[in-house]
C-alpha cells in the first residue's frame, strides 16, 4: 500500500524554537531515501523551502495553507489556488471596516510572491516583515490604501493581533461565500494569526491533490494547529502532537510525542521499522 506521509511544520515538525532538530532531520532524511513518501503541508510561502531543503524532500509541498504547491525537483510553483476579485474587494471592505488591513499576497507567476502592507500594527508583525522583507522570493511594499482588481491574482490574507480583535473580523469574513478564514494561535507568541484565503484552497484540499498526483493509496497527517484540523479529518489516520491544541488532540486518531521531542520523526521511524 502507497502512503502519502504529511505533516505541518511550525508546532509540528518544528520544534517550539521554529528549528528542524538534527534527530529529526536525520531520520526522515534516512526515510525519505529509503523511498518513504514524505512532504509538508504549511501556513509558509516559501520560507518553509530551507527546512525542506535540508529534508532533500523530493514531492511536492503544500504552502499557504493549501494555496500554492511547490515542486522541489523545478524550484517553482505547480499549482495556485487565486481569490475571486469581488470576494477580495469585499474582505479588503470589512477589513478597513474594522480600521485593520492585514498583508495582501498577489501571486505573478514570473516574480513569484508580492505583498503589500499598509501599516505594521504591532511587535509580531513588525518581526514578520523585517524576517522576510530581503528574501529574493517574495516582495513587500508598503502603500496608503490597498485595493486589488482584476489583473491581479490575490491568493492570501493574513494578519497578527490579539483574538479579542480577530475574532469580529473572522466571523464576518466566514460569511462570504468563496472565502475561507482560519483564526489561530501563533506559536511563538500570546497573539493569534487571522489567515483568509480561496475556499477552495485548503490544507485538506492540497493533500487531497496530492495523493491523486503521487497515486498514492492512503494519506497519513500530522499537525498541531486549528488550521491543521480539517487535514486530520480527511487523512485516512489524522496525528497530533502532544503539544498540539486540545480540539486537535481531541479529533486527532491518535497523540503522539511533542514537536520538542522529534515526536514526528520518532513515529515514522518507529512505523518504518514496524513496517521491514
Amino acid at each position: 500500500m502507497k502512503t502519502l506521509y504529511v505533516s505541518d511544520l511550525d508546532g509540528t515538525l518544528l520544534n517550539r524554537q521554529a528549528k528542524l532538530t538534527p534527530c529529526s532531520e536525520q531520520l526522515i532524511r534516512g526515510l525519505i531515501e529509503k523511498g518513504m513518501l514524505f512532504t509538508v503541508a504549511t501556513a509558509r510561502s516559501q520560507s518553509a523551502i530551507g527546512y525542506l531543503e535540508q529534508l532533500d524532500i523530493r514531492i511536492p509541498s503544500i504552502h499557504l495553507n493549501g494555496v500554492l504547491m511547490y515542486d522541489h525537483s523545478r524550484r517553482q510553483y505547480i499549482d495556485c489556488v487565486p481569490m475571486d476579485t469581488r470576494v477580495s474587494l469585499e474582505i479588503i471592505r470589512i477589513l478597513k471596516s474594522y480600521d485593520r488591513m492585514s498583508f495582501v499576497y498577489k501571486f505573478d507567476s514570473d516574480c513569484g510572491i508580492n505583498v503589500e502592507f499598509e501599516k505594521l500594527s504591532n511587535d509580531v508583525e513588525r518581526n514578520f516583515f523585517e524576517a522576510r522583507k530581503n528574501n529574493d522570493y517574495k516582495s513587500f511594499r508598503q502603500i496608503p490604501d490597498i485595493t486589488v482588481s482584476d489583473e491581479d491574482k490575490v491568493i492570501y490574507f493574513t494578519m497578527v493581533d490579539t483574538y479579542e480583535r480577530l475574532y469580529p473580523i473572522c466571523s464576518e469574513i466566514s460569511k462570504l461565500t468563496g472565502a475561507k478564514a482560519t483564526l489561530y494561535s501563533d506559536n511563538y507568541s500570546d497573539m493569534y494569526f487571522l489567515e483568509v484565503f480561496s475556499s477552495k484552497a485548503t490544507k485538506a484540499n492540497g493533500v487531497k491533490k496530492l495523493k491523486e498526483l503521487l497515486g498514492a493509496d492512503r494519506v497519513v497527517a500530522f499537525g498541531d494547529n486549528l488550521n491543521d484540523l480539517e487535514m486530520l479529518k480527511n487523512a485516512d489516520y489524522g496525528i497530533a502532537v502532544g503539544d498540539a491544541v486540545e480540539a486537535v488532540r481531541r479529533e486527532a486518531d491518535l497523540v503522539i510525542g511533542r514537536s520538542d521531542e522529534d515526536g514526528v520523526a520518532r513515529y515514522l521511524y518507529e512505523t518504518a521499522k514496524e513496517q521491514n
